[in-house]
C-alpha cells in the first residue's frame, strides 16, 4: 500500500519526536543543565529567529568560515539528531473504460509526416534537463554499467537498423594523492546516480564518487567534445560536493547542482573545515560564495555551479546554500531552492514552514537575491510557478495539535489543508487563499498562465481550479470530484488537460479535463489501464513522452502478473503504451509495446520514449545494445 503524502510527513515527524524525547532523556548534572539553557537561548536567537507567517528577507553570504562551523556545532544544541543521523536517508527523496485494445508491435499512426524529432519533457519550457538516455535529434545516448564504471554509448537512429557507433568508457578521478575514487552505491536503492545532457557539440556526462569516508560524497561532471564522433575527446572535467541533484541548462549555459546532505557534525573540529565547508575541485569555496539564510536547518548544504558550454567550458560562478535545500526550480533568468523548516514540537509550533531561496541568473552568474517563508510544504515539484514578475507557490498545511498528557508523544495531527500564493517580483506576499482543500493531500499541481490546477486525494479526490490573474485576489473557480486521481497534469491542445495517475483499484489511468471554462470544470474522457498497477511517470515527469504536434503521449507501467508463475509470460512484465487524444476521438490507445530487459536481476521500471524522425524508440535504463531497445514505426 502506498503511503499518502501527510502519512508520510506525519511518520517523520512522529520519528522526529521520539529521537528528541529519547536522546534529551537522559539525568545531567545540575551545572551543565544551566550551561545548557544558556547555549539554547542563544542558539535559539540565532538559528529560529522569526517562525510564524510568511516574511521576506534578504540574503548575503557570510562573513567567515567561523559562521558556517557555529551553525553546523549549534545543530547539535537545537536537537536536531534526526536529520544528523537520519540524514541519509534523504536520498530517497532526491528520488471507466478499458484500454487493453491496442495493438502490439504495431506501428504508431499518426496521420501525417513526421520528419523532426519530439523534445524531452521539461520542468519549464526551454530548460533543458539531463537524463540516463536523451537525443538531439541527431543521435540516442545512452548510459550503462558494468565493472563498477559507466560507459556512454552512442547510436545512429534509423528504425530497425540503428546501430551503436561509438561508446566512451566514463573514467573515475583521482583525489590530490593520487587514489582513485570508486563509484558511490546508494545504500537505499543499490544503484549509482549517473546521467547526461547533449547541448550542440558538447557532452555532459555526471556520476556520483565516493571518498574515503561515508559522508565523503561527489559528483563529478565530464564535458566532452563530440564535434567529431570518430574520435570524442574530454575537454575537463570537475568535482563538486554533494550527491547529484539535477543538472539544468538554458542558452548555453549549464548549472551542476548537487547536495552534501549529510555533514559529519557529531565529531567536527573547526580546524578540519573540509569536512562542513562546501569545495569545488579540492578548493574550498570563499566566504563570499556561502549563503546562511535565516532558519536553515539540517546538516546540509546545496551548491550551484555554472558552465559555459562552449570552447574549453569555463566555469561562470559557484555558489553554496547552507542548509537542507533539496528541491530545485529553475526559469530563464532565476533559480529557486526550497526546503521544509519543520515545526519544533518542543515549542509547539502548529505547522511546517516552506523556505524559497532565490538565485538571479545573469550571463552564468548566480546573485543571491531574496528568501521567502510561508505556511505549509510543497508537495509537488509543480507546486511553484514564475509567471512574467511573479511567483505563484501551492502548498500543503498539516495543522498540529499538542496533547497535555505528558505520557503521550505530544502532537497529533489536528486538520491538513491546501493554500495558494501570490507574491511578486521582490518576494513580497502579495496575496494568499487559504483552505482551498480540507483535510486532503496534494497529488498533482500545474499552472497554465495565470490558472492554477490542484488535484487532491483522500475524501474526495478532486480537482482545482485557482485563479491567479489578480494575484491581490485569489479565487477558487470550480471542483469536480473523479474516481482515482491524477499524479502528473499536463496542458495540451484544445482547452484540454492531460492527468495520468491510478484509478480507484489501483490500476493506471489516463485522463483528459475540459479546461474551456475553469467555472466548469468536466471530464472529458478517462481510460483505465487494467492490467498496469504502476506507472514510471508518477515518479518522474521527465518519463512522459508528449507530441504536441500529433496529440499523441506515452507512458511505461508495469504488470505484476503473477510472480510465482513457472511461465514466464505470466510474470512481471513491462509495458509501454501510446495514446492519441483530441476532441473528436477523445482518447484512443494506438500502441502498447512490451519492455522486456531486466536489470541487475531485477525487472527494469526505468524506460524512456522518445521520437526520432518516423520511428519511436522505447529505451530501457543502463540500455547499452541496439536490442535492448523497443523500436517500432511511428508513421
Amino acid at each position: 500500500m502506498k503511503m499518502t503524502e501527510t502519512e508520510r510527513l506525519i511518520g517523520m515527524r512522529m520519528e522526529q519526536v521520539m529521537l528528541r524525547r529519547h536522546r534529551w532523556g537522559k539525568k545531567v548534572l545540575a551545572g551543565s543543565v544551566v550551561i545548557w539553557l544558556v547555549l539554547v537561548i542563544l542558539l535559539c536567537s540565532v538559528f529560529f529567529g522569526k517562525r510564524s507567517g510568511e516574511y521576506t528577507t534578504d540574503i548575503s553570504c557570510v562573513s567567515s568560515y567561523h559562521e558556517i562551523y557555529r551553525y553546523f556545532s549549534g545543530l547539535l544544541e537545537k536537537q536536531d539528531r534526526y536529520m544528523l543521523e537520519e540524514g541519509g536517508n534523504l536520498t530517497a527523496l532526491m528520488k471507466s473504460s478499458s484500454s487493453t485494445g491496442g495493438v502490439n508491435g504495431s506501428a504508431v499512426r499518426v496521420g501525417r509526416s513526421v520528419e523532426t524529432y519530439t523534445p524531452m519533457n521539461q520542468r519549464e519550457k526551454g530548460i533543458g534537463e539531463a537524463d540516463y538516455a536523451v537525443t538531439d535529434g541527431r543521435w540516442i545516448y545512452t548510459l550503462s554499467s558494468k565493472k563498477k564504471q559507466h560507459t556512454v554509448h552512442i547510436f545512429r537512429p534509423d528504425g530497425k537498423k540503428t546501430q551503436e557507433v561509438q561508446s566512451i568508457p566514463v573514467p573515475l578521478p583521482e583525489d590530490r594523492d593520487g587514489k582513485r575514487y570508486k563509484l558511490y552505491r546508494s545504500p537505499i536503492w543499490e544503484e549509482y546516480n549517473a546521467e547526461l545532457y547533449v547541448s550542440g557539440n558538447i557532452l555532459t556526462v555526471v556520476e556520483e564518487i565516493q571518498g574515503n569516508f561515508e559522508w565523503d560524497i561527489k559528483t563529478v561532471a565530464y564535458f566532452y567534445d563530440i564535434s567529431d564522433m570518430e574520435h570524442p575527446k574530454e575537454i575537463r572535467h570537475t568535482i563538486q560536493n554533494g550527491n547529484y541533484n539535477t543538472l539544468r541548462e538554458y542558452d548555453g549555459m549549464l548549472y551542476l547542482v548537487t547536495q552534501q546532505i549529510k555533514v559529519p557534525v557529531t565529531a567536527m573540529k573547526e580546524e578540519n573545515k573540509d569536512r562542513y565547508i562546501p569545495g569545488l575541485d579540492g578548493e574550498l569555496l570563499g566566504t563570499q560564495n556561502i549563503i546562511l539564510p535565516p532558519d536553515s536547518d539540517g546538516n546540509a548544504y546545496t551548491m550551484v555551479s555554472s558552465w559555459k558550454l562552449s570552447g574549453d567550458v569555463q566555469r561562470q560562478d559557484v555558489k553554496a546554500v547552507i542548509g537542507r535545500y533539496l528541491d530545485v526550480y529553475m526559469t530563464e533568468s532565476n533559480l529557486y531552492l526550497s526546503t521544509t523548516l519543520y515545526a519544533d514540537t518542543d515549542k509547539k509550533e502548529k505547522y511546517d514552514q516552506t523556505r524559497i531561496v532565490k538565485l538571479q541568473l545573469y550571463q552564468g552568474h548566480l546573485i543571491g537575491d531574496k528568501t521567502e517563508t510561508m505556511q505549509g510544504t510543497i508537495t509537488s515539484s509543480f507546486g511553484i510557478q514564475e509567471r512574467e514578475d511573479k511567483l505563484y507557490v501551492i502548498t500543503q498545511i498539516l495543522h498540529y495539535q499538542y496533547e497535555d498528557d505528558p505520557d503521550m508523544i505530544g502532537t497529533v495531527i489536528g486538520s491538513t489543508e491546501v493554500c495558494a500564493y501570490a507574491f511578486d517580483q521582490n518576494f513580497r506576499l502579495l496575496s494568499k487563499q487559504k483552505n482551498i482543500a480540507k483535510d486532503e493531500d496534494i497529488k498533482a499541481v500545474r499552472f497554465l498562465d495565470d490558472m492554477g490546477y490542484v488535484v487532491t486525494y483522500q475524501q474526495q479526490d478532486p480537482l482545482f481550479s485557482i485563479d491567479f490573474s489578480d494575484p491581490k485576489n485569489l479565487k477558487v473557480m470550480d471542483k469536480i470530484e473523479m474516481p482515482g486521481f491524477s499524479a502528473y497534469l499536463h496542458p495540451v491542445k484544445d482547452d484540454l488537460l492531460l492527468g495520468i495517475g491510478e484509478a480507484e483499484d489501483g490500476n493506471a489511468q489516463i485522463s483528459l479535463y475540459d479546461i474551456t471554462d475553469n467555472h466548469k470544470l468536466s471530464i472529458y474522457d478517462e481510460k483505465e489501464i487494467d492490467h498496469i498497477k504502476y506507472n514510471n511517470v508518477l515518479e518522474d515527469y521527465r518519463k512522459i513522452f508528449i507530441d504536441e504536434e500529433n496529440n499523441i503521449a506515452g507512458f511505461g507501467g508495469t504488470d505484476y502478473g503473477d510472480s510465482d508463475d513457472e511461465k514466464e509470460e505470466n510474470r512481471e512484465q513491462n509495458y509501454y503504451v501510446l495514446y492519441h487524444y483530441d476532441r473528436d476521438g477523445k482518447l484512443q490507445q494506438i500502441g502498447e509495446y512490451p519492455v522486456k530487459k531486466e536489470y541487475r536481476g531485477f525487472i527494469n521500471q526505468k524506460f524512456i520514449g522518445m521520437r526520432i524522425g518516423t520511428w519511436f524508440y522505447v529505451i530501457p535504463e543502463a540500455t547499452s545494445r541496439q536490442d535492448d531497445m523497443e523500436i517500432v514505426p511511428y508513421s
